[in-house]
């Protein structure tokens, strides 16, 4: 059984990511590591109804049963928990990150302050989402940074807390839309 608080703790950030325009209907996913287990949104959830019936209980040291019911990102936040220190994991599917994620080579530049100096360049990963390869390249990445993006489908941060990743979400994000914002503006600009 889930602990009561942790699930208001997961649902009070289903419903900021959602709320914050993060992600969308049944788009993106959140876990935490308790122990030896990980506790994943079920796949399918709506992140922003997120109760105990939409969250499962996943071993942190490989496949288990339950992985057929949990996100189809779990085997991504297995390998992340374990290769970093991280203690916290959100999934989005930010509009800025993934439109630029298609349109720049190999990694999001951020060019606002807080972008340059919180979170510097966001790798762009290139593999299928719930893959093995995508948790490999996200787990290698996150182990030195706190953001990367998936190209075409989403971001990926993590943090010591659900707060520190859902801050890390919201300043990929912000700085996806600075960016994006800017190229747009430069290009209206030569005509």
């Amino acid at each position: 059984m889930i602990d009561a608080q942790l699930c208001r703790e997961i649902s009070k950030f289903g419903v900021k990511t959602v709320s914050s325009g993060l992600t969308s209907s049944r788009f993106g996913n959140i876990s935490v590591i308790q122990g030896n287990t990980i506790i994943i949104t079920r796949t399918g959830s709506m992140l922003d109804e997120l109760s105990q019936n939409n969250l499962i209980e996943v071993a942190l040291d490989g496949p288990c049963s339950s992985d057929e019911i949990a996100s189809t990102e779990t085997c991504v936040h297995r390998a992340i928990y374990q290769s970093t220190p991280a203690r916290a994991v959100i999934h989005t599917h930010s509009p800025f990150a993934v439109a630029l994620s298609l349109i720049e080579e190999n990694a999001i530049e951020p060019i606002d302050s807080e972008g340059i100096h919180f979170m510097g360049s966001m790798p762009i990963i290139e593999a299928g989402f719930g893959s093995q390869e995508l948790a490999t390249a996200v787990s290698l990445v996150l182990s030195s940074r706190c953001v990367c993006i998936a190209r075409g489908h989403g971001v990926f941060t993590s943090g010591r807390s659900l707060a520190e990743a859902f801050t890390m979400a919201c300043m990929a994000e912000h700085s996806s839309k600075v960016r994006y914002l800017v190229k747009v503006f430069q290009i209206g600009r030569l005509d």
